[in-house]
């Protein structure tokens, strides 16, 4: 991978959107694809057409039910962002995809009642040694001052959350925000790029403030920047810049970048911030305890049937590089041969002839393989990276088709939605000749119904 001053990443990275239900994350990716070209516009999650939750069952239910891949091009970089379900039932699309992701962006808000949920969030990411960046939304609707708003988050988080930036008012009105690291105030711009100014004179005591207060963090693990503290010498910019990077890679801090998703303000700063200082795919590929060599690896994301492509396995490079008709090898021994290699934008694929270290990829029939399987070029595979271990479910539901002649192709699609939702358990009931369908909730196992009766056109009958 390649470097910038101060050893910051480049290259390909992959990002995983999480945060409470209903906290704006499928708005933040929809504003991040509209800021870097990938669309046209940003559309609004009322208008039914965003990139994400573009499944009748997520539009039906105003609600992302599963994780959603979308990749494109930042400052020549590529960048893959995974929206991952906020919602407690289907919570469980997000841990292959948060195991293989470089950073997570946990999206935030000023709701008390949101920190339990917001508290199991960060507790996973520790679990999994996942860096995270904390986009706090919704700023122009906050009642409480943004530091008032850290102080209630903070017990959900076992590290410090670190101000990088504190809202520019007017009036009482957050018209933008001051960055602390670059000392520079953005004016906001609906859906367009923030327009550079300098900090008002009324704010700079605030602004001094708020970022000595970062610095004294910073200076928690750099002895010189203590000493240049306690001596009121002012830090270098390239240092401060480097010692945030540092710190966001060794997940010692979780920097706060502030902003407003449904009017795009405040994206392009964390777009930059994710390019510059995210780790990339050779500090995850050590976390993961991938080894070392020159074989290719691949960890599988996500599984998803499309009605006309088939079986899609959606996968992030490790290492190495894979060509189209490559083989891989899983950790059994069994071979797997790639059948076309696809760039996701939520429900649209583009074909390319190979992919390298770093990118996020859908492999097509790789009818063995599933979600959470690691596989190599290495003859005989390598051991699994990732071992996923589904909650214990909490809801039931026995069904059948409503006409018998389905039997044979309900059984067929619902293994299908098992490989796509490996939190789905199931059995067959001899007795009543019945497929109970067991999940995490009411919500959980109707979109499996809606899944069965829509996508796969079989009317059925059930109950809890």
């Amino acid at each position: 991978m390649g470097t910038r001053a101060g050893g910051r990443r480049t290259g390909p990275k992959c990002i995983a959107i999480v945060g409470p239900f209903a906290s704006g994350k499928t708005t933040l990716l929809e504003a991040i694809l509209a800021r870097m070209g990938a669309i046209p516009r940003q559309n609004p999650v009322s208008s039914g057409n965003t990139v994400s939750d573009h499944s009748p069952e997520a539009r039906a239910h105003a609600m992302s039910v599963e994780a959603t891949f979308a990749t494109t091009e930042f400052m020549g970089e590529q960048l893959t962002f995974v929206d991952c379900p906020g919602s407690i039932e289907f919570s469980f699309e997000a841990e292959p995809v948060l195991a293989a992701c470089d950073i997570a962006v946990v999206v935030a808000e000023a709701d008390e009642k949101k920190i339990p949920a917001l508290q199991l969030i960060m507790r996973k990411l520790d679990d999994l040694g996942v860096p995270r960046i904390m986009f706090l939304n919704k700023v122009d609707k906050a009642i409480s001052g943004v530091r008032d708003t850290l102080k209630m988050l903070q017990p959900a988080s076992s590290v410090p959350l670190l101000l990088r930036q504190i809202p520019l008012r007017k009036n009482g009105v957050v018209i933008g925000s001051i960055d602390l690291a670059l000392e520079r105030a953005y004016i906001y711009r609906e859906y367009a790029e923030s327009e550079v100014a300098q900090i008002p004179s009324d704010d700079k005591a605030r602004e001094l403030e708020a970022r000595f207060s970062m610095l004294e963090t910073l200076a928690d693990h750099d002895d010189q920047l203590m000493e240049q503290l306690l001596e009121e010498i002012e830090p270098p910019k390239d240092a401060i810049f480097d010692d945030l990077a540092a710190d966001l890679r060794d997940g010692a801090v979780t920097p706060v970048l502030i902003g407003t998703a449904e009017k795009g303000n405040g994206v392009l700063r964390l777009l930059k911030t994710i390019r510059h200082d995210a780790p990339d795919v050779e500090a995850t590929r050590k976390r993961l305890g991938a080894p070392d060599g020159n074989a290719t690896v691949v960890q599988v994301m996500k599984t998803i049937h499309t009605a006309h492509g088939g079986k899609l396995s959606v996968s992030r490079i490790l290492a190495g590089q894979l060509a189209d008709a490559s083989e891989l090898f899983l950790s059994n021994g069994t071979t797997a041969k790639v059948s076309g290699i696809y760039k996701m934008l939520g429900k649209d694929q583009t074909k390319l002839a190979s992919a390298r270290a770093g990118d996020t990829v859908a492999l097509g029939k790789l009818d063995d393989v599933t979600t959470g399987q690691t596989l190599s070029s290495a003859k005989g595979g390598i051991k699994p990276l990732v071992t996923l271990m589904p909650p214990q479910p909490v809801f039931a539901f026995a069904l059948r088709p409503k006409e018998r002649k389905d039997e044979v192709k309900m059984s067929a699609a619902i293994q299908r939605l098992a490989e796509e939702d490996p939190s789905l358990s199931l059995r067959h009931n001899q007795d009543s000749a019945e497929t109970v369908l067991s999940g995490h909730g009411e919500m959980h196992l109707r979109v499996v119904r809606e899944r069965l009766e829509g996508k796969n056109q079989i009317p059925v009958e059930g109950h809890a």
